[in-house]
């Protein structure tokens, strides 16, 4: 990463591997971030992929006689965010000794300086709320600014981290679904985990001017399941062995999802679905969801897929598609 005050170190004596291989994680005070680092090396490790973590440094506060800022204020917080990844580097390399990792050290706004390290990475991890912020957020600045301009996928640890549960997937037919399924069969795959695809429906009210919410509920559902069939048949064919679990709940698709995550090891959604307008960085849904989901949530732009999520695998016999009501 050529930003100023950018650092690598490597464990073992290979050469870390570049591009989509790295998995980006930002590091600095918090517990959130503490956990995000423990959830971004298990997930490099089942990648295959080297591991980069990045502390952004500011001066901790503006010196008007010293606009550079080139102060003992300033040196104070880089030597503090260096002490912050010698002690992480340190405690990788005598639990994972053969993980490539990679350290930064850089200066700049945290958002700004993740979204530049994670240019061209496979995964951009955070936690989702850093040591910043008022009491009581459930989502920092930080992790919302990165999901709504990362230029890869940006997974948001929170919630319980689960070692059992499924990979849950939202999907609603929308341009985005394809590349937001294929990711998700690939997560479940990598975790040996069952896949539940949640296709919410919202379906409007006698009020709202619908005169039989019944009826309009099987409509939705039937042309749901028309919809969703073709996709899965399209993602499930590389992965014969994944069991997939289909459920069709009625109601806001973000409580939806958020109540799918309360037992989920992993929520995969897209960035933004059919609602919203061109030129939107994140929908309604995503951002209500990574704002409340019980476990950690894997965000997918369509251009923006993993390389490998849809990479050609052995047999041609579909998944094993179960369903769930």
């Amino acid at each position: 990463m050529p930003t100023q005050g950018s650092e690598r170190h490597l464990i073992d004596t290979k050469s870390a591997p570049t591009g989509a291989h790295r998995v980006v994680v930002g590091l600095d005070d918090s517990t959130a971030s503490r956990a995000a680092l423990s959830w971004a090396v298990d997930e490099a490790i089942r990648r295959g992929a080297a591991l980069d973590v990045v502390h952004a440094w500011r001066p901790m506060y503006r010196n008007p006689a010293d606009p550079l800022e080139n102060t003992d204020v300033g040196a104070t917080s880089q030597t503090h965010g260096d002490a912050m990844l010698t002690a992480a580097l340190s405690s990788l390399r005598a639990s994972h000794p053969q993980l490539a990792v990679a350290r930064h050290l850089v200066r700049g706004r945290p958002s700004a300086v993740l979204l530049e390290a994670a240019a061209g990475a496979g995964l951009l991890v955070v936690g989702a709320r850093g040591v910043g912020g008022c009491s009581g957020l459930s989502l920092g600045s930080v992790a919302l600014h990165v999901v709504a301009n990362a230029s890869c996928p940006v997974v948001v640890v929170r919630g319980t981290q689960r070692s059992v549960g499924p990979v849950v997937v939202g999907i609603d037919g929308s341009s985005e679904s394809p590349a937001v399924l294929a990711a998700a069969f690939k997560e479940a795959e990598r975790r040996g985990s069952p896949l539940c695809v949640v296709w919410a429906l919202y379906i409007h009210s006698k009020a709202e001017g619908v005169p039989d919410p019944v009826a309009a509920q099987a409509v939705a559902e039937a042309d749901a399941r028309s919809a969703l069939k073709p996709l899965l048949a399209s993602a499930s064919r590389h992965y014969p062995q994944l069991e997939v679990l289909t459920s069709f709940d009625v109601g806001y698709p973000a409580e939806a999802l958020v109540n799918a995550s309360t037992t989920a090891r992993l929520l995969v959604i897209g960035a933004r679905g059919g609602g919203g307008f061109v030129g939107m960085e994140i929908g309604s849904i995503a951002h209500a969801t990574v704002h409340q989901s019980r476990c950690p949530v894997l965000v997918v732009r369509s251009t923006a897929t993993e390389s490998g999520s849809s990479a050609e695998g052995e047999g041609s016999r579909s998944a094993t598609v179960a369903e769930r009501v």
